[in-house]
């Protein structure tokens, strides 16, 4: 999904959002909300300094032997997963 699209679909969201007028409505969507963010474990996704350098020495060395996508190519194959 391209940038531009995202924000669009973030903008109408919020504006869903400010055209609810029902309290308990509002309550149930933020409580999904919450739950959903829980169940991602955003928080979990943490990485030490030295798993960063890791990553990027290997990811340097993918690069440098030619192992990458055109973004076109991550696009399609994104829609897969």
């Amino acid at each position: 999904m391209s940038a531009s699209k995202l924000k669009s679909r973030k903008l109408s969201l919020i504006e869903f959002l400010l055209s609810i007028q029902d309290e308990k409505v509002f309550d149930k969507l933020e409580a999904n909300i919450q739950k959903s963010l829980k169940s991602l474990h955003v928080n979990e996704i943490v990485f030490t300094k030295n798993e960063l350098k890791k990553r990027a020495a290997i990811s340097t060395s993918q690069i440098k032997s030619g192992k990458v996508l055109s973004q076109k190519a991550l696009e399609e194959q994104s829609k897969n997963w």
